[in-house]
């Protein structure tokens, strides 16, 4: 980890022109370093002068030349993001003005902060665990209302509070069992071991249910990518254009006007949505429309979810066929698309391939609003996008929960087949070590400085 002793300042702040500038100092000599740039009509130190209040003057550079006119925000620790004294300058936006003042701060001690150490910061001096620093990088990197209101939840301490209660009752149960171990001549086991293992299975349960929602949380906070996967005129084109509210992709009545994939990104319900609007797939000697079909093949296998268009005018090809059979177990919706003519398509056919059908004309848009409506439900549950839930958004944080229902497993293992309790423990630790690592109670320092690394300067 950094040196956390000494004063760090940064832009904090995008660099281009702007109203305003923000520049940041942390550390126990911020304010002395303040008192050396700054000059207002008070005489009173910075370090005397009231706390969470705002000064006005100006930037003063060693030469006696004043370099902007600034407010001073003063935040005395611990009651500061860092839980350090901090001093934050607005200046005037310009790329000149802040380099100027980040500049002379630095000439007059203070160090260059690395990427997020501000945030480490406020880590290691106990004002907010890793699972809600992490949780500020995906307030700043949120693409959606939803993404944005799940990262306050998790930097609110809603993931937190769950890991920590459960930390606990691992914390019981080793306990527990370390006192059977230790007094075994007490006669304990037909007492305690049932009970373990009911709580060993209700913590098991709710570990299984964050990782069921993980699926929910990823596509909050990196958005869902939906394939609109079919055999060529089945509509494609002009749903991507009633989805998107503009004409994005030519459509024609010739078939394979789409060669290649187009990508388009929309807003559900707060939910960011890659729409994926694919070449039609058959078969084909055209080379370019071929490399068009791979693609497309490609999306139905890889992307979060999958529209398969079927033209309700006509029969069933067997491109249509072979297009249901690979999306059969994929996360998809069939839409039958041309509502407005003549239905030759059997719909208990297509019932049995296990997808939600809507019913669309992407000619007149009825039917788009019960789509929209389906694609949400199938991404959401009910509470997530309020916030409501601890919803797991992170890689890591999925890994490690994942690796600690794999250890309670074991450890259930062990006392249902009799064994000795004293793997059962090890097991137990481990689960107890891998939700620490969320928080942050249980984790290395080169693992933390890993995290922080990828934050922006300034934050």
């Amino acid at each position: 980890m950094y040196d956390t002793v000494d004063t760090i300042a940064a832009i904090a702040t995008p660099i281009g022109e702007s109203g305003i500038g923000i520049i940041r100092i942390s550390g126990r000599d911020a304010y002395a370093v303040g008192d050396k740039i700054f000059q207002s009509k008070s005489n009173l130190p910075l370090a005397k002068r009231r706390d969470h209040s705002i000064q006005y003057g100006h930037i003063i550079d060693e030469n006696g030349y004043s370099i902007d006119e600034v407010l001073v925000l003063l935040m005395k620790g611990p009651k500061s993001y860092t839980a350090e004294d901090v001093m934050e300058i607005q200046c005037h936006g310009g790329h000149q003005s802040l380099e100027e003042i980040l500049a002379l701060i630095l000439r007059q001690g203070a160090r260059l902060a690395n990427p997020g150490e501000f945030t480490e910061r406020a880590f290691i001096n106990g004002r907010i665990d890793l699972a809600q620093a992490e949780a500020v990088m995906d307030i700043i990197q949120a693409k959606s209302k939803a993404g944005l209101t799940n990262a306050v939840s998790q930097l609110e301490g809603k993931l937190s509070e769950l890991v920590k209660k459960m930390r606990i009752h691992l914390t019981e149960l080793i306990t527990r069992l370390e006192v059977m171990v230790d007094y075994p001549e007490e006669d304990l086991e037909d007492i305690t071991v049932p009970d373990v293992a009911e709580a060993l299975q209700n913590i098991q349960k709710k570990l299984q249910i964050l990782l069921e929602e993980s699926r929910s949380g990823k596509m909050i906070r990196d958005g869902v990518m939906i394939a609109i996967t079919g055999t060529p005129n089945a509509g494609k084109s002009s749903l991507l254009n009633q989805l998107v509210q503009e004409d994005r992709a030519i459509v024609t009545e010739i078939p394979g006007t789409t060669r290649d994939s187009i990508e388009v990104w929309i807003t559900l319900k707060g939910v960011p949505i890659c729409l994926i609007d694919t070449a039609g797939i058959r078969e084909t000697a055209d080379t370019v429309e071929q490399i068009g079909v791979s693609r497309a093949k490609k999306y139905l296998n890889t992307a979060d979810m999958v529209i398969v268009m079927v033209d309700g005018s006509r029969s069933l090809t067997a491109d249509d066929v072979g297009i249901l059979e690979a999306s059969r177990y994929q996360n998809a919706i069939i839409v039958m698309n041309k509502e407005d003519l003549p239905v030759h398509v059997n719909k208990k056919v297509l019932s049995e391939y296990g997808h939600p059908m809507i019913t669309i004309s992407a000619v007149n848009g009825s039917g788009i609003q019960d789509l929209q409506n389906k694609i949400i439900d199938l991404v959401l549950d009910k509470g997530i996008i309020e916030g409501k839930s601890a919803l797991l958004t992170n890689t890591r944080h999925i890994d490690l929960v994942r690796r600690s229902g794999e250890a309670i497993n074991r450890a259930l293992d062990t006392i249902q087949n009799n064994m000795p309790v004293d793997c059962a423990i090890v097991d137990i630790r481990e689960a107890w070590e891998l939700l620490g690592s969320i928080t942050g109670d249980t984790i290395h320092d080169d693992i933390v400085s890993e995290i922080f690394s990828r934050f922006c300067l300034g934050k």
